[in-house]
């Protein structure tokens, strides 16, 4: 699964951040948008969110179900999907490394080279404290990283 099948799935996230594109993305979802609206919802049509019909414009029938699966090929079905954190003080001492270590291997791929705001970005989604959890999996052996911690990436795994 490559990085650009979640560009729409990043576009909207980025776009939602924006107060004006969330009044049109709401828009967009309900009845045919106001002409107010539809220079802002021109953005979510180039980028796939939207299309255009005979009517206005509407949600896209494939981006919902395209999203979900390159999410899911990305993250997997972990519980931080339905709103819950890992937090390493709820967790058991002899839980704590495999956990730090599942979710390492999880967020940073295979031969990636990640920087560290984009991997506490990644882990954000998954725990509560992402720099324990980021520290820990370099004490661990999980990750190595740069001398100036920088970059991180996967530790080989020992066969």
């Amino acid at each position: 699964m490559s990085a650009s099948s979640l560009r729409p799935v990043r576009s909207l996230v980025m776009m939602l951040r924006s107060p004006r594109l969330r009044v049109a993305f709401a828009e967009l979802i309900g009845p045919t948008p106001t002409a107010s609206a539809e220079e802002q919802s021109e953005a979510f049509v180039r980028s796939g969110i939207a299309e255009r019909t005979d009517d206005g414009m509407r949600l896209s029938e494939s981006f919902l179900d395209e999203a979900l699966a390159a999410l899911d090929a990305q993250l997997g079905s972990l519980t931080s999907l339905q709103g819950s954190q890992i937090s390493a003080g709820d967790l058991a001492l002899d839980e704590l490394d495999p956990a730090v270590a599942a979710v390492a291997r999880r967020v940073v791929g295979e031969g990636e080279r990640v920087t560290e705001p984009a991997l506490n970005e990644r882990l954000s989604m998954f725990v509560t404290d992402a720099a324990f959890f980021r520290r820990h999996a370099v004490d661990t052996g999980v990750l190595e990283r740069t001398a100036d911690g920088a970059l991180y990436w996967l530790a080989d795994r020992p066969e």
